[in-house]
């Protein structure tokens, strides 16, 4: 059972996405990051995924909409969310190509072409980072007008914290070591099936 309100829940859920969007829109504004297609190309795709996110908690925040206090919020993040919900396919292209690529709820193969043409998503650059500037922009809403709110859940949560241990491999010597592992057997299984 959590000790946090659903509305303190949702706040910290949120931040942690827009935490999340900023750390990716930062990262292909500059010049010379912006001309790197596949770069553009990978973390628009993982802003889209970001946005649904956003947006899945966003409709429990609405749920909460029976106080006062959260209407008023809603309303004043409206634009944002309007501007996002403009592209009524981005869950489903989130869901068939982007977190599970190339398969429909059903398990059937699709093709990117297949999934634009019957769903409204964005294809281009800048609309994906318009997207990821309103989610954040109705974050900083909720943030600006619930900051007690917030205050009170992130002293709860930080209190709470425990240190996490390393997992896994930290440095690149390390990643070299592991790959030429994964090589290494890769080769032998070819010579077993030869």
């Amino acid at each position: 059972m959590s000790i946090l309100t659903p509305l303190q829940e949702s706040i910290l859920i949120l931040l942690g996405i827009k935490n999340q969007i900023e750390v990716e829109l930062k990262s292909i504004q500059s010049k010379e990051r912006v001309q790197d297609e596949g770069l553009k190309f990978t973390v628009c795709n993982y802003i889209q995924i970001l946005v649904c996110s956003f947006l899945e908690e966003w409709w429990k925040l609405e749920r909460l909409g029976t106080d006062s206090e959260i209407q008023k919020t809603l309303k004043v993040a409206s634009p944002a969310i309007d501007r996002i919900r403009k592209w009524k396919g981005l869950a489903k292209v989130r869901s068939q190509l982007l977190a599970h690529p190339h398969r429909d709820s059903n398990g059937r193969f699709k093709t990117p072409w297949q999934v634009f043409a019957r769903y409204s998503a964005p294809t281009a650059y800048g609309e994906t980072i318009v997207l990821g500037n309103c989610a954040n922009k109705a974050t900083s809403v909720v943030l600006k007008r619930h900051a007690k709110e917030y205050e009170l859940a992130f002293a709860i949560v930080e209190s709470q914290a425990e240190e996490i241990d390393d997992k896994g491999v930290r440095t690149v010597g390390e990643i070299r070591a592991e790959l030429m592992k994964v090589d290494q057997k890769i080769t032998e299984q070819f010579r077993c099936i030869e």
